[in-house]
C-alpha cells in the first residue's frame, strides 16, 4: 500500500487486506505513532493497562463492536469472531488513516482486552494514538457500566448432565476436543465431586487455559478454574504429528494425545470413567477402532453420545446396519434421507451428493462436519461389544443415544 493511496482513499478504501494480530508476541514499534493497551497480567510491553470489564469475553467483544459503529470516520475492516478480534480504520479530519485492532480475552481477574492504535502516515501523531486508546477504553467502561446483567448460563446438555452426575468420586477422562463443551464439563464435574478430570484430544488448543478461565467466569466457578490452571501447568509437546500421548503431558489439564498411541495406558493417569461426546456419526475414521481406543485407556465405565439412524422398513429392505458415506448409492441415500427427515434432521450432503461422498468432494463443497457414518442401534451395540464394552443403559436424546457401558 502506498502512502498516497492510503491518504486518498475514503472509508476503508486504499488499505491492504487486514490480517489478525498476534498480541501474545506483539512488540509495539519504537515510534510515537502507536499505543498498545493490554491486560495487567500481560507480561509484554504496553503503554496503557486495559481495565477489567464485567461479562464474558464474548459479551465484551459484542459491546465493543456495537460501540465502534458510533465513532466518527471509523469503519470496520475485518473481524475474526473465533479470536474475538476486530480491526478498524479511523480517518482524521484531514483524511489521515489510523488502524485500530482489539481482541477481548479472559484473564485471571476477569475479562479484558488488547487495544492497539497506530498511525500509517506522518512522522508523529502528537499523542493521538494514546488519546484514542484511552477514549475507546473509557467509552467501553461506561457502556459496560450501563449494560444489563448477563443471563444465567444455559443448563448443561443431557449428555453433559449425565456425565457430570456420574463423575462424583471418579477419575474422569474427557476423550474429545470440543473447545466449548469440554471446559464446562471439566469444571462442572469437579464441582460435583470428581476426584480428577483430564481432557485428551489429538489437538490441544493453545488457549486451553483461557478457555477454562472463561468457562469458570461464565459458570460462576472462577475459583475452581484458577485452581486447575495453577495446579496443572501445561507441559510442552516434544513430539510432532503423528500424535502420541506425550511424556509428561498428563500434567496439563488438557493434553495432546491419541487413542491409538501404543503406550497410551502408561502415559495417562488412572482413569475410572471415560466420556466421549465426539459423535461416531461424524467421525472421519473408524468407529470400532475408536471404541477400542477408549477401552485402552483403562477406564472401567464409558458414557458416550452418538447419532443413531432410526430403523424404517425401507432401510431394513436394503439391509441397513452401518453404512459409510463413501459407500452409498442413490437408493441408500434416499432411504437414509427420508428416515432422518422424519425426525427433523436434514443433511445438506444429501442434496449436494445423492450418493457416495468423498472427503475431497466434502471439502470442495464446504460441508461442515458431514455425517460419515450412518449407524443403526444394533450395529452400535455390536461395535461396543467387540471393543469390550457391555451396555448398561441407553437413553434416546433426539436423533442420538446416550449410552452407558462398562468394561
Amino acid at each position: 500500500m502506498s502512502g498516497l493511496s492510503a491518504l486518498l482513499g475514503q472509508g476503508p478504501n486504499g488499505l491492504e487486506g487486514p490480517s489478525p494480530v498476534e498480541f501474545a508476541s506483539l512488540v509495539p514499534p519504537p515510534s510515537p505513532n502507536a499505543c498498545l493497551a493490554a491486560p495487567a497480567s500481560h507480561p509484554g510491553p504496553k503503554q496503557v493497562v486495559a481495565p477489567t470489564l464485567p461479562g464474558t469475553p464474548d459479551a465484551v467483544f459484542e459491546r465493543l463492536l456495537a460501540l465502534a459503529k458510533g465513532f466518527p470516520r471509523t469503519w470496520q475492516l475485518a473481524a475474526w469472531p473465533e479470536r474475538r478480534q476486530a480491526q478498524w480504520v479511523e480517518r482524521s479530519a484531514l483524511n489521515f488513516p489510523d488502524i485500530i485492532v482489539a481482541e477481548c480475552v479472559a484473564t485471571p481477574e476477569g475479562s479484558s482486552l488488547f487495544l492497539y492504535s497506530r498511525r500509517l502516515l506522518g512522522p508523529a501523531d502528537f499523542g493521538a494514538s494514546r488519546r484514542r486508546v484511552e477514549r475507546w477504553l473509557g467509552a467501553l467502561e461506561a457502556l459496560a457500566a450501563e449494560a444489563a446483567p448477563e443471563p444465567p448460563p444455559l443448563p448443561p446438555s443431557r449428555f453433559a448432565a449425565r456425565a457430570i452426575e456420574a463423575a462424583q468420586g471418579q477419575r474422569v477422562l474427557l476423550a474429545w476436543g470440543d473447545a466449548r463443551e469440554t471446559p464446562e464439563i471439566t469444571l462442572r464435574a469437579l464441582a460435583a465431586g470428581a476426584v480428577a478430570v483430564q481432557v485428551m484430544s489429538a489437538e490441544r488448543p493453545d488457549q486451553a487455559d483461557a478457555l477454562l478461565l472463561e468457562a469458570g467466569q461464565r459458570l460462576g466457578l472462577t475459583a475452581e478454574a484458577e485452581a486447575v490452571v495453577e495446579a496443572r501447568a501445561a507441559a510442552r509437546d516434544p513430539l510432532p504429528p503423528p500424535l502420541h500421548a506425550d511424556p509428561g503431558a498428563w500434567r496439563a489439564w488438557w493434553m495432546r494425545g491419541s487413542l491409538d498411541a501404543p503406550d497410551l495406558r502408561e502415559r495417562l493417569p488412572e482413569v475410572d470413567l471415560v466420556l466421549d461426546g465426539a459423535d461416531l456419526a461424524r467421525l472421519d475414521g473408524d468407529p470400532p477402532r475408536r471404541l477400542r481406543g477408549l477401552a485402552a485407556t483403562g477406564g472401567r465405565r464409558l458414557i458416550l453420545r452418538s447419532s443413531v439412524v432410526p430403523a424404517t422398513p425401507d432401510l431394513a429392505a436394503l439391509g441397513f446396519d452401518a453404512w459409510h458415506a463413501g459407500e452409498l448409492d442413490a437408493a441408500r441415500a434416499a432411504a437414509l434421507d427420508a428416515a432422518l427427515q422424519a425426525h427433523g434432521i436434514t443433511l445438506p450432503q444429501f442434496a449436494a451428493f445423492p450418493g457416495r461422498l468423498t472427503r475431497e468432494a466434502a471439502e470442495a463443497a464446504g460441508l461442515a462436519a458431514p455425517w460419515w457414518w450412518f449407524i443403526g442401534e444394533a450395529a452400535l451395540e455390536e461395535w461396543l461389544g467387540e471393543a469390550g464394552w457391555r451396555i448398561q443403559e441407553r437413553e434416546r436424546d433426539g436423533i442420538a443415544f446416550i449410552v452407558t457401558a462398562i468394561a
